[in-house]
């Protein structure tokens, strides 16, 4: 193993990593549904284009990760992820029927989504061989949303673009930053069981099976299908609901109450297990989902910001590093692309078509009460779930 100031180094930097990486994410999430807002599309349509895109996220992961694995190159491989994902971006236009504007987001998304599990798959790939901690590289993740959102709000006034053509250039220019990042990734060891071909380990399809795992996942799936409700309408219920027009600071307080809960989730985990910050990320979504449907005033929304830090927060640790621990670590790209697929990716798609539907056709209190009740069941179905305790040996 490495020693410790091997460890400082690698989390050094995989942290300017993790903050390339979630610089485009920390646009899209909020501004996509805006672009096509601005675009011209009708809530019903901007669900089903961002179902599409999130159905990528079923899809392209897991086939970006086993290309990753099999060849040998997750760098490569990542690379290539990002810099296709600039042109095909450009694809989405204004005045696109609804099917074009689907074919669009679907060319964007197959390189575009693999590249936060492929990031993780190769993070614990690396640091499984030394002590460095997960959560410490992670909260790049937070710093760039806090960054992206300043930015956004300060310097390009993209909450007031009126024709998407911001948008358009920052994202496209944070996925070239993300391209040049890579620069940094240390190269695997040639001996390192992440360098040997897929065909010589298999993926253990057993230990997905085994014990509460599938429980686990369906839990985790039924959390983003319900929190799809915010992350892809949350800006117009912003907009129509309690009348804020700077969508972006809202959004800003998410990830600054997250920051904690990632960095020293390596602690939290220790003194109270995976299973616990699971079930604490899933009641958060419950408590959250609930308030934007009882109330439309800013205040509340203010108040039920910081619970980002259980529903994305506590929820994206708790998974990658169930996955992190259960799996070997030279079929991290594949498990975490898997298992990105099924809860990001299925539970987004279906999700964000599903609220979608609801808003045009209820309004946004219906989405909001049915979205905590998808979420209240996830949290029942978490709580015989049990953790396992052990990492899975190479």
């Amino acid at each position: 193993m490495f020693g410790t100031s091997e460890a400082s180094r690698l989390e050094r930097r995989f942290l300017l990593v993790y903050i390339a990486l979630f610089f485009p994410y920390s646009i899209m999430t909020p501004f996509m549904q805006q672009l096509l807002h601005l675009y011209g599309y009708q809530p019903a349509q901007i669900g089903y284009i961002l179902g599409a895109l999130e159905l990528t996220a079923v899809l392209a992961p897991p086939i970006w990760g086993m290309l990753s694995d099999r060849f040998r190159a997750p760098r490569g491989v990542l690379l290539l992820t990002i810099l296709l994902s600039v042109p095909t971006l450009r694809l989405l236009q204004p005045g696109l029927s609804t099917m074009l504007a689907i074919l669009a987001a679907i060319a964007f998304g197959f390189f575009n989504k693999p590249s936060i599990p492929l990031t993780d798959g190769l993070t614990f790939a690396c640091f499984r061989q030394t002590q460095a901690q997960y959560g410490r590289v992670r909260v790049g993740g937070t710093i760039a949303f806090v960054a992206s959102m300043v930015c956004c709000e300060f310097v390009f006034h993209v909450g007031s673009d009126t024709t998407g053509r911001r948008i358009v250039l920052f994202l496209s220019g944070m996925l070239l930053l993300q391209a040049l990042s890579l620069a940094l990734v240390p190269r695997l060891g040639a001996n390192s069981p992440s360098r040997q071909k897929v065909s010589q380990t298999s993926f253990p399809w057993a230990l997905a099976c085994r014990g509460g795992f599938p429980l686990f996942v369906l839990s985790a799936f039924l959390a983003r299908f319900a929190m799809m409700s915010y992350y892809s309408f949350f800006s117009r219920y912003l907009n129509e609901v309690v009348g804020c027009t700077a969508v972006g600071y809202v959004w800003m307080l998410g990830p600054l109450s997250e920051f904690p809960v990632i960095f020293w989730s390596g602690p939290i985990i220790s003194r109270i297990g995976l299973k616990r910050l699971f079930l604490l990320a899933l009641a958060g979504t419950v408590l959250r989902l609930f308030g934007f449907a009882l109330g439309s005033s800013l205040a509340l929304v203010l108040l039920l910001q910081p619970l980002h830090a259980l529903t994305f927060g506590a929820y994206h640790v708790a998974g990658v590093s169930w996955i992190g621990r259960l799996f070997p670590k030279e079929c991290q790209s594949t498990a975490q692309t898997i298992y990105s697929a099924l809860t990001t990716g299925l539970g987004g798609l279906l999700g964000s078509a599903f609220a979608g539907l609801i808003v045009q056709h209820c309004g946004y209190t219906a989405m909001y009460l049915v979205s905590g009740a998808i979420a209240l069941l996830a949290l029942l179905l978490a709580l015989p779930v049990q953790e396992k305790k052990t990492t899975a040996s190479a």
